[in-house]
C-alpha cells in the first residue's frame, strides 16, 4: 500500500503543476491485456458559482446577479455567492443591496479577508468613511501586506481627521507598493491637513511620476 504520510501537502498558494514529491510510490501499471480494476479518478465538479463569476469577470453584472441568486435559492448561506452577489452590486452603485448580502457572507464567514475589504469599499463610496476605517483595519489585521486596504484605510482616514494614522496607513501601502500615484496622491493630502506643504508637494511630486492618481 502507498504510505500517505509521505504525500507532501500542496500549500494553498502554491505554484500549478509541481511534480508529485520525488520517492512516492506508485501503482504499477496493469499487465498487457488485463483491464485494471481501479477506475480513473472523476474530473472535480465546477463550482456553483463558477457562471456567474465568469459573468462578474466579463462586467455582465445583471447576468451575475441572477446566477448568484439562483445559487443562493438552494445554499443560502454559500458565502462566494454572497460575496460574489454584493460586489456585482457594489460595481453597479447599489450601495444598499452590496451591504446587506456583504453583511450576510460576514456572518458566515466573519474572518475572510476579501469580505471585510469589499464590505469597507462599499462603506467608504457611500461616504461612512469611520465605519470604512473599521473594516479596513480589521483586512489589515487579517492580511498585513494588502496594500489596497491601506491606500483606502488612509483615505478614509483622511476623511475621519486622524491625520497620523492616515500617514502610517498610506505610507505602508507606499513600501508595499511603491509605484501607487494613488498612495503618493492620498500621502500628499495627508501631509497638507497636517500644515505641512513642503512634504505635501513632494508627495503630490511623486504621485505625478509614477502616474498620477
Amino acid at each position: 500500500m502507498m504510505d500517505r504520510s509521505k504525500r507532501g501537502s500542496k500549500p494553498q498558494h502554491g505554484k500549478e503543476g509541481e511534480s508529485v514529491e520525488a520517492g512516492l510510490e506508485t501503482t504499477p501499471a496493469p499487465a498487457a491485456g488485463v483491464t485494471s480494476a481501479v477506475p480513473a479518478a472523476e474530473a472535480a465538479p465546477p463550482r456553483a458559482t463558477s457562471r456567474a463569476e465568469e459573468l462578474l469577470a466579463r462586467g455582465d453584472y445583471v447576468g451575475a446577479i441572477e446566477q448568484y441568486n439562483a445559487v443562493l435559492g438552494s445554499n443560502p448561506e454559500d458565502v462566494e455567492a454572497l460575496l460574489g452577489l454584493g460586489t456585482a452590486y457594489l460595481a453597479q452603485g447599489q450601495y444598499d443591496p452590496a451591504e446587506r448580502e456583504l453583511r450576510r457572507a460576514l456572518r458566515v464567514a466573519p474572518n475572510r479577508v476579501d469580505v471585510h475589504y469589499q464590505l469597507g469599499l462599499t462603506l467608504f463610496r457611500r461616504g461612512n468613511y469611520a465605519a470604512a476605517a473599521g473594516q479596513l483595519r480589521r483586512v489589515v489585521e487579517l492580511d498585513p501586506d494588502h496594500a489596497s486596504a491601506h491606500i483606502f484605510l488612509g483615505e478614509a482616514l483622511n476623511h475621519t481627521g486622524d491625520g497620523e494614522a492616515a500617514i502610517e496607513a498610506l505610507e505602508t501601502a507606499i513600501r508595499l507598493q511603491p509605484e501607487s500615484g494613488k498612495a503618493f496622491y492620498a500621502l500628499g493630502i495627508a501631509y497638507d491637513r497636517k500644515g505641512q506643504p513642503e512634504r505635501a508637494a513632494e508627495m503630490y511630486r511623486r504621485s505625478r511620476e509614477v502616474g498620477g492618481r
